[in-house]
């Protein structure tokens, strides 16, 4: 990943804000969503040279969220992002093991087909560069460290691991 971390690199990029709480509710969540969306993506192209691109539904159903693309060198990164707002409180990163309890969907840390994950603390702010592989090799290790805890939303809940991010840490390769 060479390219990521050496020609792409342009400077740094400003924070912002936000959050909700109580169950969360989709269109709501949607929303925030885009907007950490949308600052990860200033983020990523204003610091390095690198286009940005969004994808459709049936990448998103696949947990592609986007597709970067090294303008010099050619590489191409699938990439799921993640945005957090409890874990800079918690000190405790949310890694989503069942999407939907009801159903039994797999959750992101073991569906998604992106080659990283972007884990985004908003606060303080605080990304992760993450190879997917990592995260899905660490996964029997942290369900026998870490309890699993459920996000009630909206006729379903989301069940989840409470990782340390000292955890994201030590698997991830760039932290900014």
């Amino acid at each position: 990943m060479r390219g990521v971390w050496g020609v792409w690199d342009r400077g740094a990029a400003g924070g912002l804000r936000g959050g909700a709480m109580g169950a969360y509710g989709f269109a709501a969540q949607l929303a925030i969503g885009e907007v950490w969306e949308e600052r990860l993506d200033r983020f990523f192209t204003e610091r390095f040279a690198v286009d940005v691109r969004r994808v459709g539904m049936e990448e998103q159903r696949r947990g592609i969220d986007r597709v970067f693309v090294g303008m010099e060198t050619g590489e191409v990164y699938t990439v799921e992002y993640k945005a957090d707002d409890k874990a800079g409180k918690t000190g405790n990163a949310f890694i989503e093991t069942v999407s939907v309890d009801v159903t039994g969907k797999p959750g992101w840390a073991a569906a998604s087909q992106a080659d990283v994950l972007v884990y985004l603390v908003t606060e303080p702010e605080t990304i992760y560069w993450i190879p997917m592989r990592r995260v899905r090799a660490s996964l029997a290790r942290w369900r026998r460290l870490y309890r699993e805890v459920a996000a009630q939303n909206e006729g379903y809940k989301t069940l989840g691991l409470l990782a340390p991010l000292a955890e994201l840490e030590r698997i991830a390769v760039k932290v900014w």
